[in-house]
């Protein structure tokens, strides 16, 4: 599927627009052709010396025309030349064997450095010309187990989406569907009722999580080894679905102390949902759903099981109810559907769960399809890769699953011990940003194997590296002494030995500056791909290359008393400041 239709916005801004449009009428003009923005690329070249962008148009249409593609390369830049407002702010040039490389005037890009401190936490954020509702649904943990180093990365991923579709214009709706029935449950309470512990000596969250957690394990061993509790267990699973008060007490109460404890992480995290969907109020539903259609001839009973036929629309068949009569997965995700759609009516669903349920989706799609029409071709399944530790075991305290707490808890104490003058606040951002950035640097299915000391590394791709870039900045400015009245006009006419005006119209950059100001000027258009793409990591990559270029530029130039320098910190600080809030990460203004 392609999300990018999902999401237009007005992109006027961008002088990428502006030569994309530019090119459409061009083409139009001189050959006839009525292009799309699919049709040909406007992108970055790799070598900045030709260019800050370079298209293809003239090789792709070349057969088209009949014409050589460098002569109608040349035609099509004399075109673009003769437009006035086209050359007051690009040149174009020709390169074999037919590329059109398109620079950008250096006055425009010292006014952007004016628009981005005007705009201050606006830049980069765009405005949808027909706002699509978006619901992406992500976490999903189970009660009675523990929230581990996937559902890490998955809430990390999934947040990071939802700010970066609602900075394109979305409306974005935070779900989260958490499993709160099943056989592991069953486990757990097995266990907890053959222990007849008081379960109001456990005082705090943390022995009620650990008691959990252990109590699955005595009761999963059970299961494996002894028939009788193997029966037992599964009686009691059939009571909690039918809500027997003789289960259903017990049930909730230890379900309230995993909701409590997933709330700890959600909060820790930066993040928030605006519906928690639970398992158990979609079991039934979903059933009926699926036996009311079965006269419909959309599911068949096979061998004592009710399945959908997903090898006539070229998938494979799936069970929706198993001989026992119990609602899997897939029933149960057939409600989930038609109260998704009931209660928001969003034009996508992204389900953000891991690649060894591909096949899952596509057959669930299809069902939910020919059930409820309304949902064709708006339920999305995004994968996320792995995670593992690069070096050590793969266990920690809690056992043999390593706990998204224990991973953020450990990175906390190495950046404490690398960095003992900071406080407890800072150290905690610095950490859960750490930890976020190591997920969000790679696309969202790369697999991450976790290492420490990269993840909190002042001098690597590190979300600690772009966090201490910005809390330099601020240093510089508190120094300067800027003030920023909130209008977001700063006042640089005080600095003093200025070799430009305050508006920067005169200036002519050196080497350094002109690095950073060829690059701040993406940061929208970044956002925008990272959006139509899903992929945050865009983002994070545009944010360390644009601290490398800072830093060189900070270690080579005095930047007080100097007002070009200073507008040239501000605007990175702005930029890297609400490029992290995309990616969920805050930034310490003191490091």
């Amino acid at each position: 599927m392609d999300v990018g239709k999902f999401i237009n916005t007005n992109s006027n801004y961008s002088p990428k627009f502006q030569i994309q449009h530019s090119i459409i009428g061009v083409i139009k003009k001189i050959a006839g052709l009525d292009l799309t923005l699919n049709d040909f690329v406007v992108e970055y070249p790799e070598n900045e010396q030709f260019g800050d962008y370079a298209t293809n148009v003239a090789l792709v249409l070349s057969g088209r025309v009949k014409q050589p593609a460098i002569a109608l390369a040349q035609k099509i830049v004399k075109e673009l030349s003769s437009n006035i407002a086209f050359k007051k702010l690009f040149k174009a040039q020709v390169k074999k064997p037919g590329f059109i490389n398109i620079s950008i005037n250096n006055k425009w890009f010292i006014s952007n450095i004016k628009r981005v401190i005007r705009d201050s936490n606006e830049f980069g954020k765009l405005q949808a010309t027909q706002a699509k509702k978006i619901m992406i649904e992500y976490a999903h943990p189970n009660t009675h187990k523990l929230f581990h180093i996937g559902h890490l990365r998955n809430i990390t991923n999934g947040e990071a989406i939802a700010r970066i579709l609602q900075a394109v214009g979305c409306k974005v709706i935070r779900a989260n569907y958490q499993g709160d029935v099943g056989l592991h449950i069953a486990k757990c309470l097995w266990a907890i009722k053959k222990w007849q512990t008081d379960l109001d000596s456990l005082k705090t969250l943390d022995e009620k999580i650990e008691f959990l957690g252990k109590a699955y394990v005595e009761g999963n061993r059970a299961c494996e080894n002894d028939e009788n509790a193997k029966k037992e267990i599964s009686k009691i699973n059939r009571q909690i679905y039918d809500q027997d008060s003789e289960i259903k007490d017990l049930w909730q109460v230890t379900r309230q102390w995993s909701l409590d404890y997933f709330e700890r992480i959600y909060k820790r995290v930066d993040t928030r949902f605006n519906r928690y969907y639970l398992e158990s109020e979609v079991a039934e539903k979903g059933k009926k759903i699926v036996l009311d259609n079965i006269k419909k001839r959309i599911f068949e009973k096979s061998k004592g099981a009710i399945i959908f036929p997903g090898s006539k629309y070229g998938l494979h068949d799936r069970v929706f109810i198993t001989g026992e009569a119990n609602p899997t997965y897939e029933a149960k995700d057939m409600e989930l559907g038609r109260l998704q759609f009931e209660e928001y009516n969003p034009d996508l669903i992204i389900h953000n769960v891991g690649p060894e349920q591909a096949g899952y989706f596509k057959v669930l799609f299809k069902a939910l399809e020919k059930v409820f029409p309304k949902t064709k071709d708006k339920e999305f399944h995004l994968a996320y890769g792995s995670v593992k530790l690069k070096k050590g075991k793969m266990s920690s305290r809690q056992g043999n699953v390593i706990t998204g707490e224990w991973l953020l808890d450990k990175t906390k104490q190495k950046i404490q011990k690398a960095f003992p003058e900071i406080d407890d606040k800072t150290a905690e951002s610095i950490a859960v940003g750490a930890v976020k950035y190591s997920f969000l640097k790679v696309g969202p299915s790369t697999d991450v194997a976790f290492d420490f000391e990269e993840s909190i590394s002042l001098q690597g791709n590190s979300g600690p590296y772009l966090q201490y870039t910005y809390a330099r900045t601020q240093s510089i400015l508190r120094k300067s002494q800027i003030s920023q009245p909130k209008d977001g006009q700063a006042n640089l006419k005080s600095q003093k030995n200025s070799h430009c005006s305050s508006v920067f119209v005169d200036c002519f950059p050196n080497s350094e500056e002109q690095a950073i100001l060829r690059w701040i000027y993406r940061f929208p258009e970044v956002v925008l791909e990272s959006a139509k793409s899903l992929s945050p990591n865009l983002i994070g990559n545009f944010l360390y290359e644009l601290a490398q270029k800072y830093n060189t530029f900070y270690n080579k130039h005095r930047v007080i008393g100097n007002d070009l320098r200073l507008g040239l910190t501000m605007a990175t600080a702005k930029i890297i400041k609400n490029g992290l809030y995309l990616l969920g990460i805050k930034a310490p203004v003191k490091m």
